[in-house]
């Protein structure tokens, strides 16, 4: 009946019998230790989100079980779960199913009531989602405000016109001129904390900017190789060229990544020590720089694996990985797999643009799960409180995370 009831899938039959228990004193304390034996029978290997007590304290305030008058099974509203990116087989996948969407799906009102009034006290219900922002800096040093630019043409430089889309994409095209002799001009897009943008480069490839990141790469590809530049996140879809003439290669501050096929993601913020590249389709190679310079020690990538490169190591970790998850920014979700809370709140940070402190032991503190990145800022805190285990202080654009 449990796991009906979190499958949404419980007959009327069960409803009535399940509000029936839960509305019982007498029954809570099987209640919780039905939920209990759960929780204990889960062994992952790592620290769960949730405690056994706080799922008990969400069944018992199912506003749907205490509604007066009762909900009935037909009006009983659909929850909106979220969907976990925990890899997991067996009856032990069933088990913290069970656990972890009863976590997602009921919210008490009183925890919603603090949140809110904590949101109106100190200004969070002021702090929004990111959105298309962005600036284009030209090779002259000009700086043209995508967001506040018009559709159409922005200007023509090195042979070749910028346009703007009506959807805001940004692309080159070209010009009909013939580009000036001399040295290569190069261009650069940045996006600031809660800013995102997309862009098509001069040799047709799209790219994917994630909040405060950067990209710098020629007005026009020439020579035998495709060379940018990347700090922060993007997602790549490489136009197809011969690639052994002209491949594309990415830069970053300890690696660069040479592609091979076409589709990718490239994590590598300046406040983080590790680079990580994954790879959804085709092949990449990915080096570690010697002295500023590719060359170094390299390995290769096949679909669904993902590179980890650490600055002043010589060392590549290659893992398989769900690419869903490195790319799921770029589809509108922030998507956490038992990250500690303080990667959890960097990347929270970039794309609501606040500053994050903290009070206490994060030791671990650790979140999993697929939110919108378009969801209010008071139901994301909202969510990641429910883990019993985080409280936030906001004071304008800072949140204090307490442990």
């Amino acid at each position: 009946m449990l796991q009906s009831y979190i499958a949404n899938t419980i007959s009327k039959d069960e409803w009535e019998e399940l509000k029936t228990y839960v509305k019982s004193e007498d029954n809570n304390d099987n209640l919780y230790t039905v939920i209990d034996e759960l929780w204990e029978g889960i062994d992952l290997g790592k620290p769960l989100p949730i405690a056994s007590e706080v799922i008990y304290r969400r069944i018992l305030e199912d506003p749907g079980v205490l509604a007066d008058p009762p909900q009935t099974v037909e009006t009983r509203r659909t929850p909106a779960i979220h969907r976990l990116p925990w890899r997991l087989v067996g009856g032990v996948a069933a088990l913290l199913c069970i656990a972890v969407t009863l976590f997602y799906f009921i919210r008490s009102d009183e925890e919603k009531r603090n949140v809110s009034h904590l949101a109106e006290e100190n200004g969070a219900a002021h702090i929004l989602p990111g959105g298309n922002i962005a600036t284009l800096t030209l090779a002259d040093g000009r700086v043209i405000k995508l967001n506040e630019a018009g559709i159409g043409n922005l200007t023509d430089e090195g042979g070749s016109r910028i346009v703007k889309s009506a959807d805001g994409l940004i692309s080159y095209e070209t010009a009909g001129g013939v580009a000036a002799a001399g040295e290569t001009a190069y261009n650069a897009i940045n996006t600031p904390k809660g800013g995102e943008y997309r862009i098509i480069l001069p040799d047709g490839t799209k790219v994917w900017l994630n909040a405060a990141s950067s990209l710098r790469y020629p007005t026009s590809f020439t020579g035998n190789k495709r060379e940018v530049e990347l700090t922060g996140e993007a997602y790549f879809e490489v136009a197809k060229s011969n690639m052994r003439k002209s491949p594309f290669i990415v830069k970053t501050k300890n690696q660069t990544v040479e592609v091979l096929g076409t589709h990718f993601n490239i994590n590598a913020y300046a406040d983080s020590e590790t680079v990580k590249t994954t790879l959804l389709e085709g092949r990449v190679k990915v080096s570690v720089m010697e002295s500023g310079q590719q060359g170094g020690f390299h390995r290769m990538l096949n679909p669904n694996e993902q590179a980890a490169t650490t600055w002043g190591s010589n060392q590549i970790q290659v893992t398989s990985v769900d690419p869903t998850n490195a790319v799921a920014w770029k589809n509108g979700y922030f998507a956490f797999d038992n990250d500690n809370i303080t990667d959890v709140m960097s990347t929270i940070a970039r794309w609501y643009d606040i500053e994050v402190d903290y009070e206490g032991d994060t030791t671990g503190k650790v979140f999993g799960g697929t939110i919108s990145r378009f969801e209010s800022f008071e139901k994301l805190l909202q969510t990641i409180g429910l883990t019993g285990t985080i409280q936030f202080k906001i004071k304008g654009r800072r949140v204090t995370v307490m442990t």
